[in-house]
């Protein structure tokens, strides 16, 4: 029996790498509203870390949509599976089973060394790695200590992304042709100050945003699945496409080669094996995109490796249970009327509401 938690804001507790952080609102109140989302992958008697008032909507979220999962701890607990590891994520974890005045299953989650271990899996220098093994010719992003380097690279390579080491949905990036000079460096500086580090990426004239999805277990990781989802320029999250893999593949090919595109994958399930596959367990995804470049389009196969469950593993979870017809679009809206067509996966808490939109 596993113990889930839906942690979106775990990239930001990651990056200050402390055991009590406390979200920005808008993240705390996603947390609040998406409390119940890991019953679209639970299974038969998995519990939820949810507030005991969402027992009633977790019951009709079952009848309606054929969901496992229920709120609340229990002592038959096996494993313990938040949307992604931190100090903060053992901290919850930790609390609930206080409160159960039941402490027999601490020994279950990992230790402070081991969650070290996979913050630092997760920092973005990770795709300077994954990218090295590939070995397909594309520059590399550089990992910068200082503000100097940020802007030699921004003056060398005009309209480079900079990014935090650790962050999530698009949120930490941004663009340097964006910003004057003297802007830029305050910015590089803010992000070294808190996080040690900056990345530093050429910047591409992206076409298409997609991901390979990944399991991790026994030391081995294998393919799971693609995913499309769609971002702002920039790189900030907004939706994915729910619909069968081979919808998915088929829209892929009208950008890319599929082989080659397989042939990557094999690639990165031996490169991930032997970059998480001894000190990771769970879900992980390499986010790529398409870009134009001398009037061709390229593959870019490692934007970023996210350490954790995504929202494209979630995609394909919904698709399972639903095998919807056709192309839809998950997203988070946010006090924003229920259009036609539209289904709510969750029931909408503070405004925020998941939905399932169909796509013409």
């Amino acid at each position: 029996m596993r113990f889930h938690l839906f942690n979106p804001e775990n990239d930001l507790a990651l990056g200050l790498g402390c055991r009590n952080y406390t979200p920005p609102p808008h993240a705390a109140a996603l947390h609040r509203a998406g409390s119940l989302f890991p019953m679209w992958w639970a299974e038969e008697g998995d519990r939820i870390l949810a507030p005991e008032s969402l027992k009633e909507s977790a019951t009709l979220l079952r009848e309606k949509f054929g969901l496992n999962g229920e709120p609340g701890y229990s002592v038959e607990v096996t494993e313990f599976q938040p949307w992604g590891w931190s100090l903060d994520a053992k901290r919850q974890f930790l609390t609930a089973i206080q409160q159960s005045d039941n402490t027999r299953h601490e020994e279950l989650l990992p230790t402070d060394s081991k969650i070290e271990r996979l913050r630092e899996l997760s920092h973005r220098r990770s795709s300077i790695k994954i990218l090295s093994e590939l070995d397909m010719g594309i520059a590399l992003p550089v990992e910068a200590t200082d503000a100097d380097t940020v802007i030699t690279l921004e003056r060398e390579y005009p309209g480079c992304f900079i990014k935090s080491p650790w962050s999530s949905s698009g949120r930490g990036v941004f663009n340097a042709s964006s910003l004057d000079e003297q802007t830029l460096r305050k910015r590089a500086e803010g992000i070294i100050n808190r996080q040690g580090s900056v990345m530093v990426e050429r910047g591409l004239n992206k076409s298409m945003d997609f991901a390979t999805l990944f399991h991790s277990s026994d030391g081995r990781v294998t393919f799971q699945g693609l995913s499309l989802f769609t971002a702002l320029q920039r790189g900030m999250y907004t939706g994915n496409i729910v619909s069968s893999q081979d919808i998915i593949a088929e829209i892929l090919s009208k950008h890319l080669n599929i082989d080659n595109l397989h042939l990557i994958i094999l690639k990165l399930e031996k490169i991930l094996t032997d970059l998480i596959g001894k000190d990771y367990t769970g879900w992980a995804g390499v986010d790529m995109m398409t870009h134009i470049f001398d009037g061709k389009e390229m593959i870019m196969p490692c934007v970023e490796l996210n350490l954790r469950m995504t929202m494209g593993v979630a995609a394909m979870k919904i698709y399972e249970k639903l095998t919807p017809n056709g192309i839809h679009i998950l997203n988070w809206e946010h006090n924003t009327p229920i259009g036609k067509g539209e289904i709510e996966l969750l029931p909408p808490i503070e405004g925020f509401s998941l939905r399932l939109k169909p796509q013409p």
